[in-house]
């Protein structure tokens, strides 16, 4: 083979593999095309399918983005799943099985399909999984007539599960492809939506407005001053506002359905599965701008939005935290008491004294739960002047900036109530000519009850400047590599 064919076989390779997510433990690989939002836990990867570079330089892409979600089960959890035995093998015959009942329509709620249910799965997802199935959208898919196909798409032998239905104004298409290999099974999903289709036309909003009366809705606001509502009433009004419809394809236009087809598409064309390794994946994530990456506690997930602005640099958030911490919030949060809440007329003497209750409440369960947070902001291709005059003074500037926060740290320490009281602080300041670093370590109690430590680091150099948030509770086990690693963050 000659230099030239050996070099064409390189950059193939090469591009084949490039702006791609893998996860070897999982035994699998998918091209996420530097997606401008991902996020990352134990057994799921999502991400969005327009890239960074393209998210604020064409509204149009963005506002036909998709989310694609991939889910991973060993084995051993599918049998826990399923009650029975699972294998590549296993899914093969269920396949197959599904395919003769295709014509006749299958719905999974009449014909026994124990790959469909798809609540086992959500039931499954203490285990570091979060399907799209779970709370949030279970209530949902059960009132919906869902579309079962089987067969090959991208090559890949799939069971796919759809949905296509209306909620408000927006048209929602979602749809999970079941694929196996290695004795594994692997859940990927696309959520597509189009506002478009059934958006109030200009006219149609203009003739609401004319065809208000005046004095009935002055009528009616007097009475909803002085007769509050129920809190069923308002639950009925938010439910009423978040009800799904089923919506047939034939009335949704061909090109719309096609964009949401190809979305789904390209995920299993991108989609590869391999022999995994015995070796688990560490849940880390980078920030090139500050050029530090933190690898997460095994129970963790992180969230990144990589947004690239033409000619202006990379800004990137992230935000880390327990998976399981989260998902305690979430169960034991009363929604009732919200609804309650938002039946009071704000006119009532009872509202701010309600509201007020209900975000103490609030609070207080996301603080029972929640022992975490890792904030990280960053950009780079700095060109602003200021950041070049802190740097360019360093010992004037460090004395006016010290002597700033501290004194504003000084009197948030003097001042406290119920909610938030400053007990104690420690602060840092290094500047040179090259970096200047702000270092933070503060002792705080909210909602008297709950003490927390909080780290804050603020750091920039010629090039770029960084910001990292770290708060948990004083009483919270930390895992000493992670709390090594936030402390070097910064340049």
């Amino acid at each position: 083979m000659n230099k030239s064919a050996i070099l064409a076989a390189m950059l193939i390779l090469a591009s084949s593999s490039a702006y791609a997510y893998e996860n070897s433990y999982a035994g699998y690989s998918v091209k996420d095309g530097q997606p401008y939002y991902k996020l990352e836990a134990k057994k799921v990867y999502a991400y969005t399918n327009i890239s960074s570079k393209k998210a604020y330089q064409d509204e149009e892409d963005l506002k036909h983005t998709a989310v694609n979600i991939v889910n991973y089960y060993t084995a051993e959890d599918m049998e826990q799943i399923l009650g029975e035995k699972f294998s590549t093998a296993y899914f093969d015959a269920e396949s197959e099985k599904l395919a003769l009942l295709e014509r006749s329509q299958l719905n999974p709620k009449t014909v026994p399909a124990p790959l469909l249910e798809l609540d086992k799965y959500a039931e499954h997802d203490s285990n570091g999984n979060l399907t799209i199935q779970s709370k949030v959208l279970k209530e949902k898919l059960e009132k919906l007539t869902p579309l079962i196909k089987t067969g090959k798409i991208a090559g890949k032998k799939a069971i796919t599960i759809s949905y296509l239905y209306k909620q408000g104004d927006v048209l929602v298409k979602i749809d999970t492809s079941l694929v196996s290999a290695n004795d594994r099974l692997y859940l990927l999903s696309t959520v597509n939506t189009d506002q478009d289709l059934y958006a109030p036309k200009k006219d149609e909003k203009d003739a609401d407005i004319d065809d208000i009366d005046i004095d009935e809705e002055s009528d009616e606001n007097d009475e909803a001053k002085t007769e509050p509502k129920s809190a069923a009433s308002a639950k009925g009004k938010m439910e009423k506002a978040l009800e799904v419809e089923n919506v047939f394809v034939r009335d949704v236009p061909a090109e719309t359905m096609q964009r949401f087809d190809k979305a789904h598409t390209d995920l299993l064309k991108g989609f590869k599965a391999f022999a995994p390794t015995s070796t688990p994946k560490a849940i880390s994530f980078t920030d090139a701008a500050a050029g530090k990456s933190v690898q997460l506690p095994d129970d963790w997930f992180y969230g990144q939005l990589n947004l690239k602005y033409k000619d202006k640099g990379t800004f990137y958030l992230t935000l880390a935290s327990s998976m399981k911490e989260m998902q305690e919030v979430a169960a034991n949060t009363d929604y009732d008491s919200i609804y309650s809440v938002l039946a009071i007329p704000q006119a009532d003497p009872e509202y701010q004294k309600k509201v007020t209750e209900l975000y103490s409440s609030g609070a207080r369960n996301v603080l029972e739960h929640w022992n975490h947070l890792l904030i990280t902001a960053s950009v780079d291709n700095i060109t602003d002047a200021e950041i070049k005059e802190l740097l360019s003074t360093p010992v004037a500037n460090r004395l006016a900036v010290e002597s700033f926060i501290s004194d504003g740290l000084q009197r948030m320490k003097g001042f406290s109530n119920e909610y938030f009281a400053l007990k104690d602080y420690k602060t840092n300041f290094d500047f040179t000519q090259e970096k200047a670093l702000i270092g933070i370590n503060a002792d705080t109690d909210l909602l008297k009850d709950f003490a927390y430590n909080n780290k804050i680091l603020l750091s920039c150099n010629q090039k770029a400047a960084t910001a990292m948030l770290f708060i948990k509770k004083t009483d919270a086990e930390t895992e000493k590599a992670l709390e090594q690693q936030l402390n070097e963050w910064h340049f």
